[in-house]
This record gives structure tokens, sequence and C-alpha cells, in this order.
């Protein structure tokens, strides 16, 4: 079994060049401190990333923070690609665990 590595430092400084905290990296998932987006890694591809918004987020705030996340990524040899929203939800019956269902374009 083979392990793969997952490069941390570009992708968070681009999301705290943004105005935004990283608040959980788990498995290939990072997790924004306001739950705005959520980053994706592509394993496919070196510094390639997949984007999801939170699907309450409005549309004119998902614009402008795809084209200000698109330039940021541009200057760091970064490629991040839009790929629909995502919920995230308290698990019923379980106070301690959330559920996270992702909505494709």
């Amino acid at each position: 079994m083979s392990t793969i590595y997952r490069e941390l430092t570009k992708i968070k400084e681009l999301i705290e060049e943004l105005g935004f905290t990283l608040s959980y990296p788990f498995d290939d998932l990072l997790f924004i401190d306001s739950n705005a987006f959520l980053i994706q890694y592509n394993d496919e591809q070196i510094n390639s990333f997949f984007l999801y918004f939170n699907d309450s987020l409005a549309q004119e705030v998902q614009d402008d923070l795809t084209d200000r996340i698109t330039t940021l990524a541009m200057g760091k040899k970064i490629q991040i690609t839009a790929k629909g929203l995502f919920q995230l939800t308290q698990k019923v019956g379980c106070e301690e665990e959330l559920e996270l269902k992702f909505i494709s374009n």
C-alpha cells in the first residue's frame, strides 16, 4: 500500500491570502473556518485541487471567490477546478458527527 503525500503549504497560503483560515485538514479535504467553501486534493495531478462551495452561499459571493481564487492560484502555479456544491449537516441521532454531501455541477 502506497502513501499519498499531499503538500499543504501553497494551498494553505492561498486560503490565508483570501482572508480565510484552514480549520481542519482531513484526508483529501481541507475545511475552511467559515465553511464558505472546501478544497479537495486532486490526487491524479500535483498542485491540483477541486473547489466546492457551501450550497447556502449566494451565487454572487461564489462568483467573486472563484475569480479571486483563480487569480491567486495562477500566481502560485496551482490548478483549481470548481466542482460543485456541498452540504454539511449534523448527523441525525449523533451530536458529535457531521454528514458531508457533495452536489456536483
